[in-house]
């Protein structure tokens, strides 16, 4: 990527006039983060309460879109993204699997990669460590966690063996038992209660664990040499 594109990421073509463009980015990272948040805690009412669930989720693609406002090219495609997937969470039941669901399901993950792109190329293109860069790289992790469960829902729809859920009641859902699978994953826990068992599911696991792993080393060597780089600057100066 040449410069003139970094910059172009980096700097957006925002309009001096919305204030949208000109909120901080490490602002809307802890919007989306809380969100995210808000959506983990509250995961174990989705049986009981979906819509609560729902409200939950839109607050996520909304507050995505929010994130990605640094400019006109980058909020065109968020709302191109996350209106429409909004709007058939609304208007379709969240449990039945039809053509709308799958179509939100591929719109929203285009979006949550549209909005991790983003943020890591700022996290890594930074020259000076701040809270903000930090926030930025913690939610591209947990959003991370987010983009997988979007793989594994349509394999364990479309193969119902792919998956062995050794613990279950009536108030789990798949999306929660894929949820937390997601992140035990991602974080390479690995309780062992809910197991990967068809070769696809398998792979996916694989590239989640290394996806989690690897983020951690790189991103950890990256503040780590950007702030030694910082330091030796300040200290010559």
């Amino acid at each position: 990527m040449s410069e003139s594109q970094t910059d172009r990421y980096i700097k957006g073509r925002g309009r001096p006039g919305f204030f949208l463009f000109r909120i901080n980015r490490g602002n809307r990272a802890m919007v989306l983060l809380m969100a995210l948040f808000l959506q983990i805690i509250m995961q174990p009412l989705d049986h009981n309460f979906p819509i609560i669930s729902t409200l939950l989720q839109l607050s996520i693609i909304f507050a995505a879109i929010f994130m990605v406002a640094d400019s006109r090219e980058h909020l065109l495609t968020g709302l191109g993204l996350g209106i429409p997937a909004s709007l058939i969470l609304i208007f379709t039941p969240r449990h039945e699997y039809g053509t709308l669901i799958w179509v939100a399901y591929v719109l929203i993950l285009f979006l949550y990669l549209h909005v991790i792109r983003l943020m890591l190329i700022q996290v890594f293109s930074t020259k000076k460590i701040t809270i903000d860069t930090i926030a930025l790289a913690v939610c591209a992790y947990v959003l991370l966690g987010f983009l997988w469960q979007l793989f594994y829902i349509p394999l364990a729809v479309l193969d119902p063996g792919a998956f062995s859920f050794n613990v279950t009641n009536a108030t789990t859902t798949l999306q929660d038992n894929l949820h937390y699978f997601s992140f035990v994953t991602l974080t390479t826990t690995g309780y062992g209660d809910t197991l990967p068992i068809s070769p696809l599911a398998r792979s996916l696991a694989i590239l989640e664990a290394l996806t989690g792993v690897l983020y951690l080393a790189v991103l950890i060597s990256r503040l780590v040499g950007q702030y030694s780089s910082n330091r030796r600057v300040s200290e010559s100066d």
